[in-house]
């Protein structure tokens, strides 16, 4: 079984908001074995970090412009893909952390990419047309969907 929601957003920075949403009520139907609520607050504090770097940077807050955000659960994972029409941007490209500076940030900004790549079990980028498309991945032991 799988189950996938899309969000297509333009619009003021609060619309931060729903993409929280939406994603707090996802990941209620996914099994994660380690820290389960931990896991779930790392899962959108990543999403919402990419989404703020992308209306924040790649947009320079012009309102205007389209973010989307697709949820698909499937099998054991949970896959989230963030599209959006700013520069051409390869978060990937950039370089994290490493040794004592590993783990989570303790001060506020510039981390986004950073606490994506640490919390999320795979990143890929790449650039389709005039989008940049980034997918991120987390595993877990099941996928609960129910319908009703």
């Amino acid at each position: 079984m799988s189950s996938q929601v899309a969000i297509k957003l333009t619009g003021p920075m609060d619309h931060l908001r729903l993409v929280w949403q939406t994603g707090e009520t996802l990941l209620e139907s996914v099994v994660f074995d380690e820290d389960p609520e931990g896991t779930r607050y790392n899962v959108l504090l990543a999403l919402q970090e990419m989404v703020t770097n992308v209306l924040r940077h790649g947009y320079q807050l012009d309102e205007s412009k389209p973010i989307e955000v697709v949820f698909d659960l499937q099998g054991e994972s949970l896959r989230i893909t963030l599209r959006d029409r700013g520069p051409a941007f390869d978060p990937l490209a950039h370089e994290i952390a490493t040794g004592a500076d590993v783990g989570m940030p303790t001060e506020v900004g510039g981390h986004g990419i950073r606490i994506a790549r640490l919390v999320m079990d795979q990143v890929d980028y790449e650039r389709q047309g005039d989008w940049n498309v980034l997918t991120m991945t987390k595993f877990a032991r099941a996928i609960a969907i129910t319908t009703t």
